[in-house]
C-alpha cells in the first residue's frame, strides 16, 4: 500500500495582496474572485510560484501591494524575481474579471476594465498570458499548484485546470 500525502492547506491571498512561494507542497489560492483578477506566475525550471489578487485597474495607493493592476503587476513580478523566478520563462495565468455586480455610472464593468488593464500591463512588459479564464458573470475560486503550475478554476459546479 502506498501512503498518500495529506492535502496541504492553501495559502489564501486576500484582496489586494500577493504571495510568492517555492514550497511545492503548499498551493496558493484566491477564494471568491468576482470582478477582481487573480494572476499567477510559475517558473517550471525553478519551481517558484507567485499570485496576486488585483481589485481595481488603476490607482495611486501602494498599500495593499496588489490593489491596483497597473502598479501591482510590477510589484508581483519584482517579488517573483526576488524569490528566484524568471518571468521570461514563467507560465502566466489569469482568472476573474467577471461582471457580477450591476453598477451604474463610471464604475460599471470593473471586471472588464481589470482584464483590459492586465492585458495592457503585460503587453507593456512584452509578456502574455499562457492561459486565462476571464470575463463572464460567474465568480470563481482559483488554486495554483506550486508543484505543477496548474491553475484550477472553480465556478459554480465546474472545475477547469488551465
Amino acid at each position: 500500500m502506498i501512503a498518500e500525502r495529506p492535502a496541504a492547506s492553501a495559502v489564501a491571498i486576500l484582496m489586494g495582496e500577493l504571495a510568492v512561494s517555492d514550497d511545492v507542497a503548499v498551493p496558493l489560492a484566491i477564494y471568491g474572485l468576482g470582478s477582481c483578477i487573480g494572476l499567477s506566475l510559475w517558473d517550471p525550471a525553478r519551481r517558484v510560484a507567485a499570485m496576486a489578487h488585483f481589485m481595481l485597474p488603476a490607482g495611486t495607493a501602494d498599500q495593499p501591494p496588489a490593489k491596483f493592476v497597473d502598479a501591482g503587476l510590477g510589484r508581483l513580478i519584482s517579488a517573483f524575481e526576488l524569490a528566484g523566478g524568471r518571468v521570461a520563462g514563467a507560465q502566466i495565468k489569469a482568472a476573474g474579471g467577471a461582471a457580477v455586480l450591476a453598477l451604474s455610472g463610471g464604475m460599471a464593468d470593473i471586471g472588464r476594465r481589470n482584464a483590459d488593464a492586465l492585458r495592457i500591463g503585460l503587453a507593456e512588459r512584452r509578456l502574455r498570458l499562457t492561459a486565462s479564464d476571464l470575463g463572464g458573470r460567474m465568480a470563481r475560486t482559483i488554486e495554483l499548484s506550486t508543484e505543477t503550475g496548474g491553475l484550477s478554476v472553480r465556478a459554480a459546479a465546474s472545475v477547469v485546470v488551465i
